[in-house]
């Protein structure tokens, strides 16, 4: 699917994986996928309904909705992302992570929803990574689970949890 904005300016498109903990059990990976756009847009109102957003990101002008149904907030709640960047992972063979902490907050109430540790790399190509690199980074994604398991929570993520706010789930969202 194209998800390419409609509006003139630079937007980053990446297709991304997720790794997350198995749901069920310490000491794994799953993948969660998205493919996204990242723009910054000061001068477009994107809160007043699906068609003026889908007037933005065509894509979402195929979706089987009601045109004027409301873009909101999942359970009144507005997050802010608040990050550091504590420095780098080298893996060998040239795959560097930026490792990050960041906490959600209601920005309303300033309360902390959820913290996330995490590590990023990019690449474009996945047979660009060497496979040593790769099972480095995995080898080390497991064992931070297992030394601090009670720091894990399994079977959901940051944006689960906002849905959970309201006793309920996440619609499509595998958690």
């Amino acid at each position: 699917m194209d998800v390419h904005p409609r509006l003139p300016g630079e937007a980053r498109i990446k297709f991304k994986d997720e790794v997350l903990p198995l749901k069920d059990k310490l000491g794994g990976i799953r993948s969660l996928y998205s493919h996204n756009c990242v723009l910054t847009s000061p001068k477009v109102v994107l809160d007043q309904g699906l068609a003026d957003v889908a007037g933005v990101f065509p894509a979402l002008g195929k979706i089987d909705i009601e045109p004027r149904t409301r873009i909101e907030l999942v359970n009144n709640v507005a997050v802010e992302e608040v990050q550091v960047e504590p420095g780098t992972f080298d893996f060998g063979h040239g795959l560097e992570a930026k490792a990050t902490i960041a906490i959600w907050r209601n920005r309303a109430s300033e309360k902390s929803l959820v913290g996330a540790f995490a590590f990023q790399a990019k690449f474009h190509r996945l047979d660009e990574i060497h496979q040593n690199a790769k099972r480095k980074s995995e080898e080390f994604y497991c064992e931070v689970q297992t030394h601090a398991p009670d720091w894990v929570l399994l079977g959901t993520t940051k944006t689960a949890m906002v849905y959970g706010i309201g006793g309920v789930a996440a619609p499509n969202h595998e958690g």
